[in-house]
């Protein structure tokens, strides 16, 4: 049975955790693991370490790491050899390197893993998906995938360019940030053949990594993905358009809708109730599922693996200006 679970990193992403494994497990022990010992809130009453191998010398059964994406790997290596279970948020890492060996650990221990891609459990893209695998929706012709939002007003309390968002050697960037968008198109599309990616920094928010990428996905299933991500526009958008031989169907994040638009009928939309962090909630729920009733886990290392294959190749289609086959 899940008694003692800790939290690696407690910024913005490790402290929501903290919050909804109280209101999902209120008798739940949570320690904190984080780096540094002088900025503890005094109104976190949980057990702080400031190295892993404390908090698995204290009996921690799971682990959620919520550091930044260039520690994932390594983390997660160290916790399932210590037959831990863990949650790792997205990205798996920041690069491919050593992920294979990371792999080979998964498969070989007794422990679970799950990597945070939390857009799955979102009511409204579970429904989509639903919908996509109906064949009174026609045969998919192609997709755009729109992801934009200002950097800026993510974290209003804290200095952006020294988020991990906006710092190279710490996973920064839209390709890791808004991966999301990778791993939700690969979750309803299938598999990849090829890449086209334009990577660019516009300049206006004084970072060192890309705030803007449009990818061209070449799909197993013969149709293409257009894809954009940004963090340098103000208005918030993420969606998918499938535009197929019956009509198109879009669902909205933001205005929580599906809007089916037939060639011939009537246009229908599906609305959906979206409450605050519910996706967390769910992923969360989900993770102690997997531990304590065998729940097989929806987003694997090896899924999490695969999004950064796409996302490397994306680099180096943006650095020699041509498709990579995949």
């Amino acid at each position: 049975m899940l008694n003692k679970v800790g939290i690696l990193g407690f910024g913005s992403i490790g402290a929501k955790y903290l919050e909804l494994a109280h209101k999902v497990r209120p008798n739940l022990e949570i320690v904190i693991v984080r780096s540094g010992k002088n900025r503890k809130n005094k109104k976190i009453k949980e057990i702080f370490f400031y190295n892993l191998d404390e908090a698995i010398d204290f009996g921690i059964n799971a682990a959620i790491i919520a550091t930044p994406a260039t520690l994932h790997a390594e983390q997660a290596e160290t916790l399932l050899k210590s037959g831990i279970h863990v949650l790792i948020e997205k990205p798996l890492s920041d690069k491919l390197e050593n992920l294979e060996k990371l792999l080979k650990i998964d498969k070989k221990t007794k422990s679970l893993s799950l990597v945070g891609y939390c857009l799955r459990f979102d009511p409204g893209a579970i429904k989509f998906k639903e919908l996509l695998l109906s064949s009174k929706f026609g045969k998919i012709l192609h997709v755009k995938v729109d992801c934009g939002s200002f950097l800026p007003e993510w974290r209003p309390k804290q200095n952006y360019t020294k988020s991990v968002s906006a710092i190279k050697k710490l996973g920064g960037g839209v390709l890791l940030e808004l991966s999301h968008e990778i791993d939700y198109a690969r979750w309803f599309f299938g598999g990849i053949n090829g890449v086209y990616a334009n990577l660019k920094n516009s300049g206006i928010l004084d970072i060192n990594v890309e705030d803007s990428a449009d990818i061209i996905f070449d799909t197993k299933a013969g149709f293409p993905i257009a894809m954009h991500l940004d963090f340098n526009t103000r208005k918030n958008r993420r969606n998918c358009h499938v535009f197929t031989s019956k009509g198109d169907i879009f669902w909205d994040y933001i205005s929580n809708e599906i809007i089916w638009n037939p060639i011939s009928g009537i246009k229908k939309t599906i609305s959906f109730e979206h409450k605050k962090d519910i996706i967390y909630e769910e992923q969360l729920k989900h993770f102690f599922n997997c531990i304590e009733k065998g729940v097989k886990p929806l987003i694997s290392i090896a899924d999490g693996l695969e999004v950064l294959k796409l996302i490397n190749a994306s680099k180096i289609s943006n650095k020699l200006g041509k498709k990579i086959q995949l």
